[in-house]
This record gives C-alpha cells, structure tokens and sequence, in this order.
C-alpha cells in the first residue's frame, strides 16, 4: 500500500517492492523461496499522494520492517515522520498484511488489508478512513511493465483510488559491485476520490467537517472545505518516475526522480495553487532469512 508517503505507498510502498510514493503503484513481487525480514526506510524530499502535495516543501520518512513467507502471505508495520506535523512529528502507524504471488512468470498479484493508526486522536465528529484494501497485478512483456493498482479506503467515509503504470527496465547485472543495478523509467496517472486524501491528511475534508488529520499542518490557502463529490472518482494527476536500484544482497538502494503533474478538480480550492513539481526519494533495504 502506497502510504504516501508512503508508495508511499506505499511504494511503498510489498514483497522486495520500491515505493515511490508516495507512494507510487509498485509492482507486486512472487513470493520469496524462504521466509525473510526487509527493515528499509524511505526518504521523501517532498510529500505527494495523488498529485496533491502535503505541507510545503516537507520532508517525510517512512521506516518500515516486513516479514514474507515462502507461501506467499506477508506482514508489514510501517512507521511515518512527517516534518511539518505537530510535535513529536510522528503522525501514524500503518500495519498491513498481505498475500503476494503470480499466475505466472511474467503475472504478478498481490491483494492486502491495513490499518493507519494515528498518533494524535482524532474526534468523533472529524471524518476517518483507517482501512484499506489494496489489489495490485503486474504483467511483463519483456523490458516493459503495466501494472494497475486499486484502493478502496473505508470507515466513517468510503474512497476509491485506481493508477495505471507503464515501465521500461534497463539492467545490467555484476556491475560497480553490485549484484544488480537497473534503471526503471515509469509513467503513471492517477484515478480516484479527492475524499482519498483524507487517508494520509491533508486539505480535503467533508461538507461541514473539520481537518481530517490534526497531525499535519495546512497551509493558509488550503483550508477550505469540499462538496460531496468528493467521493466521486476522478482523473487526478499524472507523474513521472526515474528511480536507480542498486542492489548488493543483503543490501538495496534506489534513488528516484519524481516529476508531478496534478489535475485540478471542481473539489480542489480555488485558492489553492496546482503546478507541476519534482523532486527526489530514496530508499535502503536490508534483508535477512
């Protein structure tokens, strides 16, 4: 699951899966042939999630511990700093488990359920939706990739998202040291409910409610409230992605650009300023069996 932040979504956010994230739509893995753990953290120099960008210029990270068994389900507890939440800046915890193979070779699923908990509570009349199911399938056709990922946020509210990914894969094996290096060009658009943005905070919030997340910070020309088509999907946004992957087991690193192009909705505020914008996330992955 792409908590944003995670991708990340969470890139994350997700078997050996590089969230982008915010939490991007990563491609779901096979299982692995033994049980292993993966602790990575993600490092976001500005946090994105649907085109829409959280706080200003703000950075986020995501530490996060995974555990994959060889049968295909797996288990993961995500930690999330966010820069501009209020003190101690720890806004939530998400924990989600999961199963994770393929039909075949080239066909990779993945389908998972997670729950955010977070860190300041929030009152009973300000809007929530804590859980999520996520199904995630790739198909490979050699160096190219297309992988659609669904979410469908529920609680006191319901939202949808759905993002479509195409990437190319250049690669080159035992070079520099590594095992692997590859560079993943992607681009991808974003479909789905404005309420979505709710799941991580932000500016969106129900007719007549308050601020969906007390942990994040709004700018002046964000606070404002939307009408009830928020939960109606919508084109979004698009974003293109560079990430580099360098790996050397137990070791990963994955560097990647960011380029976001948001689309402006009749729920954005009017005040509010949407222009494309770039940035940069890295991640380190440690595994061990």
């Amino acid at each position: 699951m792409k908590y944003l932040l995670l991708l990340i979504i969470p890139l994350l956010s997700l078997p050996h899966q590089l969230r982008a994230q915010s939490k991007g739509s990563p491609s779901p893995m096979a299982a692995p042939d033994t049980a292993e753990w993966t602790v990575a953290l993600d490092a976001d120099q500005r946090t994105y999630y649907l085109g829409r960008e959280y706080g200003d210029h703000a950075l986020a990270l995501t530490p996060s511990v995974m555990y994959s068994h060889p049968s295909g389900f797996y288990g993961q507890i995500a930690g999330y700093y966010f820069r501009q939440s209020a003190p101690p800046r720890y806004s939530f915890t998400d924990v989600e488990v999961g199963f994770a193979n393929e039909f075949m070779p080239a066909w990779t699923y993945s389908v998972s359920l997670d729950r955010v908990f977070y860190t300041q509570k929030l009152g009973s009349d300000e809007p929530r939706i804590n859980n999520g199911f996520e199904a995630n399938t790739a198909y490979a056709l050699g160096p190219l990739s297309l992988a659609v990922d669904y979410n469908f946020f529920f609680q006191q509210q319901k939202a949808q998202t759905v993002s479509v990914l195409l990437s190319g894969t250049v690669k080159k094996a035992h070079w520099l040291g590594a095992d692997d290096v590859r560079l993943t060009p992607g681009a991808e658009v974003y479909y789905g409910s404005p309420l979505a943005l709710l799941r991580y905070g932000g500016t969106y919030v129900a007719p007549g409610a308050v601020a969906a997340a007390p942990t994040r910070r709004r700018r002046a020309n964000n606070a404002s409230t939307v009408p009830d088509e928020t939960a109606r999907p919508r084109l979004m946004g698009y974003e293109l992605t560079l990430p580099l992957a360098y790996t050397r087991y137990p070791w990963a690193y994955a560097v990647t650009g960011h380029y976001v192009l948001p689309v402006r909705t009749g729920t954005d505020a009017a005040a509010e300023v949407l222009r494309p914008a770039a940035y940069a996330s890295f991640r380190v992955d440690f595994t061990f069996r």
